[in-house]
């Protein structure tokens, strides 16, 4: 029988790799967690691993969602699916299970794993970096090559608080040496390449995390005048630029404002719909001359005029966003007015040129404008991400509202919702997504009953003094919550992993601002 000593070794590199491979590889991942129950098992002090669940308020939260996740299997009709559900949510009762009923990882073992995570999180986001420069056409949702976008973006906000975290603990460090100087600035540039990769990623969620939870951080731990005021004045910075896109997305252009002209220069007809959609200071239905467009087009491009782009649209409603963006009528003239490089752009399905050349806030503002405007003037859902979410959380609060107290069961979920949108006549109706709303899933599953369940025990989990828990679990408790808006955060193993991995962080001085 292995020692102590050995099994508390293997625990913590296994705890490691966990870490880095829940960002890189599902296989690994699921590999380790698996080594780290079995290791779990082998080491058996029973009595000590009891008492730390019956008092871990942490791990009663899990074991509730996982045994109610169960029990919801009674009244499932798709019994299949529902197994399935629990197959993959193993990882979400065995690492809490473990992680909580083993000692923190302290001193250097909990610096080497934190920054050997975060090491291999800035890895692959400069690999992310690197196919979205070189590979022609990328969706950035392809560009971690690894995991979904989404929960990688998660991970690369952990890495942003770990970094300044070590920034405000080594600027406190009163032994200046220079070691000291270059880990900090190594450390800030941990954190500025974070920022710097999730505007390039777009992501929403990330950026909304960021703020919340640094200003979490901050009245409960950090209450300074100085760290306030940063945080104000950043809060104040990314208002204020957004307000400046928002500005000149709705800036109308000369064409747009002049009186609507009949005729192109060539005498045919201009089709003016002036059904209000702007896009780049424009209206993007006005001003076209399908006709002019079509021959202008074959006499400069060899793709047809009739085909699809990379990105599954066509040429013409490519085509006509993109002149619009320019501020051209969409015409002979305003073919002929494109450069070789915006010709390539519309070949290769970019609809406006903001996209490709704007800043990443700029692209981020303008997509969730554009969406809106052909929301409210078509109702049109399909290809947009955020008003999609939208439909998807109607019909499942339609599910919820049919079923309150009970759900519809484990297996079920899926199965509801999109008889709902078939009844509906939704255009997801034919899709096979998923809710993207990780509460509202949950309330599907085994209704308000359980939901309240389930939250009774994360409240009782929460109810302590600020001064005992980890400011590192703070910042993650904040981007799990949040990600559950817009996720089913719990249907992946990466996902999964980053609920629970961090649980193993969970003393005061789990984070490194604490050294």
């Amino acid at each position: 029988m292995l020692g102590a000593k050995t099994h508390r070794t293997i625990y913590l590199v296994l705890l490691t790799l966990l870490g880095c491979t829940m960002v890189c590889s599902t296989w690994a991942a699921n590999l380790m967690w698996v080594l780290l129950v079995a290791n779990w098992v082998l080491e058996r002090r029973w009595q000590e691993k009891w008492q730390m669940l019956k008092h871990s308020r942490a791990l009663h939260v899990y074991l509730a969602l996982w045994f109610l996740l169960a029990i919801g299997l009674l009244w499932s009709n798709n019994i299949g699916a529902g197994l399935q559900v629990m197959q993959v949510s193993l990882p979400l009762l065995a690492v809490p299970l473990v992680v909580l009923t083993t000692p923190a990882p302290e001193g250097r073992a909990r610096r080497t794993i934190l920054w050997l995570y975060s090491g291999t999180v800035a890895v692959i986001a400069v690999i992310a970096t690197v196919r979205m420069l070189t590979i022609e056409d990328i969706p950035y949702r392809e560009a971690v090559p690894y995991i979904s976008h989404i929960r990688f973006a998660l991970n690369c906000c952990m890495v942003f608080f770990i970094a300044a975290g070590t920034v405000l603990a080594l600027c406190r460090d009163k032994k200046r040496t220079w070691a000291t100087r270059l880990a900090t600035v190594g450390a800030m540039a941990m954190a500025a390449w974070m920022l710097v990769f999730l505007l390039l990623l777009r992501s929403y969620t990330a950026v909304a995390v960021i703020f919340v939870a640094s200003l979490a951080a901050i009245l409960v731990y950090y209450r300074r005048w100085w760290t306030i005021g940063l945080w104000v004045l950043a809060a104040a910075v990314l208002v204020t630029a957004v307000g400046i896109e928002v500005r000149n997305y709705y800036r109308l252009v000369p064409l747009a404002t002049a009186p609507l002209q009949a005729r192109t220069a060539n005498g045919n007809t201009y089709e003016h719909a002036c059904d209000g959609i702007v896009e780049n200071g424009n209206y993007v239905n006005n001003y076209v001359c399908p006709a002019e467009l079509r021959t202008a087009w074959e006499h400069r491009s060899a793709m047809p005029y009739d085909s699809c782009s990379a990105t599954g649209y066509s040429v013409e409603p490519t085509l006509v966003r993109y002149l619009n963006a320019i501020g051209q009528t969409k015409d002979s003239a305003g073919v002929a007015a494109l450069s070789d490089e915006q010709l390539a752009d519309i070949e290769r399905g970019v609809a406006n040129p903001v996209y490709t050349a704007g800043s990443p806030l700029r692209k981020m503002v303008y997509v969730m404008l554009f969406e809106r405007e052909y929301y409210v003037h078509t109702s049109t859902v399909r290809g947009f991400t955020m008003l999609q979410r939208l439909e998807l959380w109607r019909a499942t609060a339609h599910v919820i509202s049919d079923n309150p107290l009970l759900g519809v069961g484990t297996g079920d979920a899926f199965d509801a919702v999109h008889a709902q949108l078939e009844t509906d006549q939704s255009e997801l109706r034919k899709t096979s997504k998923r809710t993207h709303n990780q509460y509202l899933t949950l309330m599907a599953m085994f209704g308000v009953l359980g939901f309240a369940v389930v939250l009774g025990f994360g409240l009782r989990a929460s109810w302590r003094r600020a001064s005992t828990v980890a400011p590192l679990l703070l910042v993650w408790a904040v981007a799990v919550l949040l990600s559950f808006i817009t996720e089913d955060t719990l249907d992946t193993l990466a996902g999964i992993l980053f609920c629970t991995w961090f649980l193993a962080f969970r003393r005061r001085t789990a984070l490194p601002i604490e050294q």
